[in-house]
């Protein structure tokens, strides 16, 4: 009788448990963009109070321009608003991307892209889990120089080197993720180049794309 017991009391507390890894689980999916937006620490981005965030949300989900007053009083704006995808003007010279990223082991993880524009647009990529905490062993791979260009002519081969050599001096690299998928896009920046330099650079320029598979990055 008491081996009965025991058992049953296991199998009870096997239940319980999992019955919370399943809500935790579905937490984590249900877990919606703007949930991780309001939520965002200060410290993370400064430059909009949680206030003004929730209040960008309600504007865009009531059909209202989603704009705010940023803390140095210029407009800010919520452009796009999707399933698991969010893009935001919080200035005139500069962009955020937020992204939500599903993994193979059911894990939320954050993608935040900020975009500078000085006036050449650079970004930066970070990313997080569902409780801003940063995942520094996570980092989207930045290609090569080489890789932003088709190939090149023999007629042109020579002034590719100098181009891309002038290219490496700046190395600003403008990153996007799409709304519908874990693809993101890179584009070398070359207008800050001198004038022949870059009519040669944008000839042969390509942009460079990775996919998110859950577990890693993979060159498309």
């Amino acid at each position: 009788m008491k081996k009965l017991i025991v058992s049953l009391l296991i199998a009870l507390s096997w239940t319980c448990q999992a019955a919370e890894l399943d809500e935790q689980l579905s937490t984590v999916h249900s877990e919606s963009i703007s949930d991780v937006f309001t939520s965002m620490p200060d410290s993370i981005f400064p430059l909009l109070t949680s206030k003004n965030r929730r209040d960008m949300v309600d504007f865009y989900n009531n059909k209202m321009e989603a704009k705010v007053r940023n803390r140095l009083g210029d407009y800010a704006l919520l452009d796009t608003l999707a399933e698991g995808y969010l893009k935001l003007t919080p200035s005139k010279s500069s962009t955020i991307e937020m992204k939500l990223m599903e993994t193979d082991d059911s894990t939320a993880i954050v993608c935040l892209i900020q975009t500078v524009k000085a006036p050449v647009p650079d970004s930066s990529v970070k990313f997080y889990d569902s409780e801003w905490r940063r995942l520094h062993w996570l980092e989207l791979p930045m290609a090569e120089t080489v890789e932003f260009f088709n190939e090149i002519p023999d007629s042109v081969a020579h002034e590719m080197k100098f181009v891309q050599q002038s290219i490496d001096d700046l190395r600003l690299i403008a990153v996007s993720v799409s709304p519908d998928e874990p693809v993101f896009t890179m584009q070398l920046a070359v207008d800050e180049l001198a004038k022949e330099e870059k009519k040669i650079a944008k000839r042969h320029l390509v942009s460079v794309r990775y996919r998110w598979t859950g577990r890693d990055f993979v060159k498309e």
